[in-house]
């Protein structure tokens, strides 16, 4: 949420307090200027991230396996450097392509859900008061973050979350929908511990604790994979749609071009030349 602090950073002057600026814009005036400007940020963030590769082509929220998962693909890749280690893999049959596909089968969900959130922030912002855009505006430079978390987290999680747990079984990519990557994934750790406990598997073992020792202590490492999927993938689009909002709210801030109405202009460029 820290880029989301910035977003109202650069209205912060030391050359003219409170009043001034309020007695040059108006009360009014400045709240609504805030609205259009969430609006704004809302639908272009909603819109943005629904696009197919919304959320998976962009660095900045594409979502990332749960931590457990993250690092048992670790081992996977480790093991394939080897010859004992591509013998595990082999003899556990587990498909080498699965991190890939969970990853995108995610964030296919996560672009599933995003329209949904235009909505709920609507909501929050057009219930924004004359107080409540003074806090934001002469507040802390978080004081837009705490505003929408609080006015729309809950709101937006009960948007997403069941259209995230529909998108987990219906999105399908790599012979999977998300349910059944997860369960795949889930399951390898299974595979890894049942493997283990045979004779093949402590020779097989052995065999890779020579070749090398550090895979070997990651394989005997990993942890069991228990994340609830839906509500991994929800918490994770929500940051993401934060992120987007906070990118195009700093935009209607600090660039004249990206202030589309007349209101807009006039708030926002009285404030410039303070």
């Amino acid at each position: 949420m820290y880029i989301f602090a910035l977003l109202f950073s650069t209205i912060t002057f030391t050359s003219c307090d409170e009043e001034t600026i309020s007695q040059l814009l108006g009360e009014g005036d400045t709240v609504e200027a805030l609205k259009q400007a969430l609006s704004i940020g809302a639908e272009t963030a909603s819109t943005e991230l629904g696009k197919e590769d919304g959320y998976l082509n962009d660095a900045s929220v594409r979502i990332a396996m749960p931590s457990e998962a993250d690092a048992l693909f670790d081992v996977i890749s480790a093991l394939q450097k080897n010859q004992a280690g591509r013998a595990i893999l082999s003899a556990l049959d587990i498909d080498e392509k699965l991190g890939e596909t969970m990853t995108t089968l995610i964030n296919r969900a996560a672009e599933d859900a995003a329209p949904k959130a235009v909505s709920v922030f609507k909501t929050a912002i057009t219930n924004m008061s004359i107080n409540d855009g003074k806090d934001i505006l002469f507040g802390a430079n978080n004081a837009a973050t705490t505003y929408l978390h609080d006015n729309t987290y809950n709101g937006l999680v009960s948007a997403f979350n069941p259209t995230i747990t529909t998108s987990l079984g219906n999105v399908k990519f790599g012979g999977y929908d998300a349910n059944e990557a997860w369960e795949a994934v889930s399951s390898i750790y299974n595979k890894i511990t049942d493997y283990k406990a045979t004779s093949t598997g402590q020779l097989a073992m052995g065999a890779l604790k020579i070749a090398s020792s550090d895979t070997y202590n990651k394989l005997n490492s990993i942890q069991a994979v228990n994340t609830n999927l839906a509500d991994y993938v929800t918490g994770k689009a929500l940051d993401g749609l934060f992120t987007k909002v906070a990118v195009k709210e700093l935009d209607i801030r600090t660039n004249a071009a990206s202030r589309t109405t007349d209101l807009l202009k006039k708030v926002f460029g009285q404030l410039d030349e303070q």
